[in-house]
């Protein structure tokens, strides 16, 4: 490090020399910036100076000092220079600086779907002076975070200091999983919306900059990104604590640099010039239990639950947990069926390792609550191991105290795409992780009800928009989709008054997100404007559960600070008319990841929020 250090010197002193020679004309960076997505200089050699706002682990920032700035507000006054990993001495906040290099448009290698940054590369950097005021931050409104504002409405900013007075969190702070300890790490990073705002969803349609860049016709829908969303990151600058917000905090005082990451435009915070403030709490929101007439049937992803040991023959590369870490995972999953979602009758649960994790969680659960004085609710494990490589299976856990088990099925493991697709390559398997039937009967003096349930977990949305497996991707998701409609329609025809509930993980949301419609397909009226349209409407007769509730709760997940549907449960005919309510256990999609770690609390053992519904043992007059 000390000689890199001593060739920064000599290079700023090899400038110095340089520009004592020949003078270069400074050219302002609102000229560099222009007041469009693209610099009218790029790929030019410009010559600018600014002070020092931000230093990332990458580069710094610049910002013209505020006497000299222009009089148009469409065009930054700051601009991000790139070093790579080492950055110069003189690079110190507040130090302003005269810097040499070429102006150039970046986007991050392979991402198609993205706004540029100009960034001046290659950098000749010379010294002027230390101690200068910072320039003044730019105060965020509802004019710059307006949510039917264009995609790109923080273009002006780019590169500069803004302050946001308070902001309202709408996605909570993520985080990465340790390789070494197991342990969930905070990456600092929040997305949030000025007060006033209404929380930002998940709208029908492909994302706006691949239907832009693609140029895709007018009868694909397209989703505005939700441009009033910022993105934050607060440990950006490396140093300081983290903020570890819950969806519904309120973030006062944040100061920092506008940057584009991750196809959003965010808020790299500077702790040093403001500390910002937290304010508010959150808890998880717990389902009511089964009434003395009820029956519930709820679906939980328990995302990646492995357990502590090598128990799975059918896997080349198995994951084991530190046992600290399992023991954690495993009491925050008892406190959740018991305590948030009330210990539901039939529970299908995704993303589970296999059967023998399964029943260490059956046992956990009913000893706890025993213990608890709960009553043991004499839970047992069912699982079919499935075709995923990474060895994640759908399974049921069933009150036995209340339920009686008749038939366990696995559905279509064999079951190969090309009779679907005849695109693929290869004898390719339509399900990794193939829908698991159970035949159930609730124990009832006066009627028990017989219930068929199915747990699902289709095939996710990674590569969908890739230009090499794109394709593959979205008519495999056709191709599940298709199979279980007309396997449902099969079975109602069989036994048109079997109750049937199928429920989990789609991976899909309620409409048509542009690449399929699979939630459509299964209700026998898919949308045909998509990339992928099905050619089937298989007359299922199912209704979706969430297209019945308050708008504000239809979400189980949260992705890029949009709140989504991607877990629901649908109800055919004869189900529906012993329907009564239906909704959300919040335990999981609006905490924060670090709480993972945290044994004593429910609260994101999973980053997906639970489905219940309640049906009634008896007849409902006048139902549907």
């Amino acid at each position: 490090m000390v000689n890199l250090k001593k060739a920064f010197v000599a290079l700023e002193l090899l400038f110095l020399l340089v520009c004592a020679s020949a003078q270069a004309t400074l050219v302002p960076i609102n000229k560099i910036q222009g007041d469009k997505n693209i610099s009218p200089l790029v790929g030019k050699t410009v010559t600018t100076r600014g002070i020092v706002t931000f230093v990332s682990s990458r580069g710094f920032y610049i910002q013209t000092p505020d006497s000299e700035i222009d009089d148009n507000p469409n065009t930054s006054e700051g601009i991000f220079v790139f070093t790579g990993d080492v950055i110069p001495p003189t690079a110190t906040v507040g130090n302003l600086l005269e810097v040499t290099g070429t102006v150039t448009e970046y986007r991050p290698r392979n991402e198609r779907y993205f706004l540029t940054i100009t960034e001046l590369t290659n950098p000749g950097i010379k010294f002027i002076s230390k101690n200068n005021p910072l320039p003044k931050p730019v105060t965020l409104t509802p004019n710059d975070l307006n949510p039917q504002g264009k995609i790109d409405q923080l273009e002006r900013y780019e590169g500069m200091m803004v302050k946001v007075d308070s902001l309202i969190v709408v996605a909570p702070t993520g985080g990465f999983e340790d390789e070494k300890t197991g342990k969930v790490i905070s990456n600092g990073i929040f997305f949030g919306v000025l007060p006033g705002t209404p929380r930002p969803f998940r709208e029908p349609g492909i994302s706006l900059l691949m239907w832009l860049v693609d140029k895709l016709p007018q009868t694909i829908p397209y989703f505005d990104m939700n441009p009033e969303l910022l993105r934050v990151d607060s440990g950006a600058q490396g140093k300081g604590t983290p903020l570890d917000v819950a969806t519904g905090m309120i973030v006062k005082n944040l100061v920092g640099i506008i940057d584009y990451s991750r196809r959003a435009y965010t808020l790299l915070v500077n702790h040093d010039v403001q500390k910002p403030v937290i304010e508010g709490q959150r808890s998880f929101i717990k389902a009511s239990p089964a009434g003395p007439r009820e029956t519930t049937v709820a679906f939980f992803n328990m995302e990646n639950f492995f357990d502590d040991e090598k128990n799975s023959e059918n896997l080349k590369e198995e994951k084991v947990l530190p046992k600290e870490v399992f023991q954690t995972r495993l009491n925050k999953a008892s406190i959740a069926v018991r305590n948030v979602l009330s210990m539901p009758d039939v529970l299908g649960v995704e993303e589970v390792e296999n059967i023998k994790v399964l029943k260490k969680l059956a046992e956990k659960i009913n000893k706890d609550a025993e213990a608890a004085g709960q009553g043991n609710p004499a839970y047992e494990a069912f699982l079919e191991e499935g075709n995923d490589g990474r060895g994640i299976d759908v399974g049921f856990l069933i009150k036995t105290s209340k339920v009686k088990v008749i038939e366990v099925k696995q559905l279509a493991k064999e079951e190969k795409l090309k009779t679907c697709f005849s695109g693929v390559e290869k004898d390719e398997l339509l399900y990794d992780r193939p829908p698991l039937m159970i035949r159930v009967e609730v124990k009832d003096e006066k009627s028990p009800l017989p219930l068929t349930v199915i747990v699902n977990h289709f095939k996710s949305y990674l590569g969908i928009d890739d230009e090499k497996i794109g394709e593959s991707v979205r008519n495999k998701r056709r191709c599940q989709a298709e199979w279980l409609a007309k396997f449902l329609v099969e079975r109602q025809k069989e036994n048109p008054s079997e109750r049937i509930v199928i429920g989990g993980d789609f991976n899909s949301f309620q409409f048509n997100d542009g690449y399929n419609d699979l939630i459509g397909i299964l209700m026998g009226r898919p949308s045909q404007n998509v990339l992928t349209p099905s050619n089937t409407a298989y007359q299922t007769g199912l209704i979706n559960l969430v297209d019945f509730i308050d708008p504000k709760n239809r979400y189980s997940y949260v992705f890029d600070g949009s709140a989504q549907a991607l877990d629901h449960i649908l109800l055919n005919k004869p189900a529906q008319e012993r329907a009564l309510k239906f909704g959300y256990a919040r335990l999981n999609a609006d905490f924060p990841r670090v709480y993972a770690n945290d044994a004593s609390r429910p609260e994101r053992l999973s980053d997906h929020d639970v489905p219940i519904v309640y049906l009634s043992l008896d007849e409902i007059p006048n139902a549907r």
